[in-house]
């Protein structure tokens, strides 16, 4: 069963909690679990901004199913390539294979790494400063290398 949160009137949050996990990073104590964000724009064209851990998947599929509505997904940004951010991202894009990857250079080599070659297919490398407009919503990229991971980019609109 589907479980979205109205952010504003065309983005939705589409993540989950996982109560279940006890650390975070193996490391830090975290007593009521972790959330992992992941949100849906519904503008002229979709996005999905992250996808989320493998645990989530079966509500993160059905969130995405119920807002796009049969409609296309056109983008998925990935933010950081982490398994708590693109875990989902094969079988995304296996349920969606017409939605382009939008990333770093860096975290599209990364996924390739991680994932096969039509997990990787239709992406569009983004670089500091560069823009995506969806309609209503025009996001900007600025990339944060180190900041956690040598890919990692965060997303504007």
């Amino acid at each position: 069963m589907y479980c979205t949160r109205v952010v504003t009137d065309d983005i939705h949050f589409i993540g989950s909690s996982d109560r279940r996990l006890a650390l975070f990073e193996n490391v830090f104590p975290i007593p009521r679990g972790v959330s992992y964000n992941s949100y849906m724009v519904l503008d002229e064209k979709t996005v999905v901004l992250d996808t989320v851990d493998k645990s989530v998947s079966q509500v993160f599929f059905e969130n995405i199913e119920h807002l796009l509505a049969g409609r296309p997904l056109d983008y998925v940004i990935v933010n950081h390539v982490e398994p708590d951010h693109a875990a989902t991202l094969q079988e995304l894009k296996l349920r969606h294979p017409e939605a382009t990857v939008v990333a770093t250079q860096k975290a599209l080599d990364m996924l390739a790494q991680f994932f096969d070659a039509e997990t990787v297919k239709n992406c569009r490398a983004v670089k500091e400063g560069d823009t995506l407009e969806t309609g209503k919503h025009t996001f900007a990229f600025v990339t944060a290398p180190m900041v956690h991971w040598p890919e990692v980019m965060v997303t504007y609109d």
